[in-house]
């Protein structure tokens, strides 16, 4: 779970006070290297290139998943959404970026055959690297059924990319709504499919949250941030029991 899950429990339980509990920084057990996740390191050329040897054209829009394909991270909605949208849209292309679990936790027959059959949805199977896989797309897409806190959303908003993300816990305390990407309800192929194809046909509303995406990532979720704020604590703490 999330350091605000994890608190809420052992409050609910009774474990202890609210006066002898604290939450430090903005609740992130995972911090994130900006230096690292930056987009800056990946030259137009590069990225071209890489779209070309996956067959993404200059002209197609990007949605991209990062992750385990599972039923669990939401993908037989995902596909499901993105199979219907590319239907009535040209120009747009699926990345699922990640390595099939099929005997833990299988996607439907069905989502394997659109995979199978859908020219627009790209799989690449487990990366060394997936950085350029998020310079290279224009906005996640991550409908995860349960998180603790997310890595892959505070990674690819550190690379300056939106997130289009569940309502469950963590997504929704990195994605903001309307500020640095959409939030949808679990287990809505609908819904996705709707704010898909809203921030398609909306490019001002996608460029105004893919420019707060990253400072709202180095802001609350940065290493150096979350570091500061843990060497606080212990400098409070050495205080009291002085």
């Amino acid at each position: 779970t999330n350091s605000y899950g994890l608190e809420k429990f052992i409050l609910t339980s009774k474990y202890t006070t609210p006066k002898k509990i604290n939450v430090i920084g903005k609740r992130s057990s995972n911090d994130v290297d900006s230096t690292h996740f930056d987009p800056k390191k990946y030259a137009s050329t590069e990225l071209s290139g890489l779209r070309d040897s996956y067959g993404i054209t200059e002209n197609d829009f990007v949605y991209v998943f990062v992750g385990r394909l599972v039923k669990d991270k939401g993908i037989n909605e995902l596909v499901a959404a993105f199979d219907s949208l590319s239907k009535k849209h040209k120009d747009i292309k699926l990345l699922l970026v990640g390595m099939y679990e099929k005997e833990l936790d299988p996607l439907d027959d069905s989502t394997n055959h659109i995979i199978e059959s859908n020219p627009a949805i790209i799989t690449t199977g487990t990366q060394p690297d997936v950085r350029p896989f998020y310079a290279m797309s224009d906005l996640l897409t991550f409908p995860s059924y349960r998180e603790g806190f997310p890595n892959v959303v505070m990674e690819a908003g550190s690379m300056g990319l939106p997130g289009l993300v569940s309502d469950i816990n963590g997504c929704n305390e990195i994605i903001t709504e309307g500020e640095n990407g959409c939030i949808v309800p679990p287990k809505s192929a609908s819904e996705l499919e709707s704010r898909m194809e809203e921030l398609l046909l909306d490019p001002g509303k996608l460029k105004r949250l893919a420019q707060n995406a990253r400072p709202m990532i180095q802001e609350r979720f940065e290493r150096h941030f979350v570091w500061g704020e843990l060497l606080r604590e212990y400098k409070t703490l050495l205080k009291i029991d002085q």
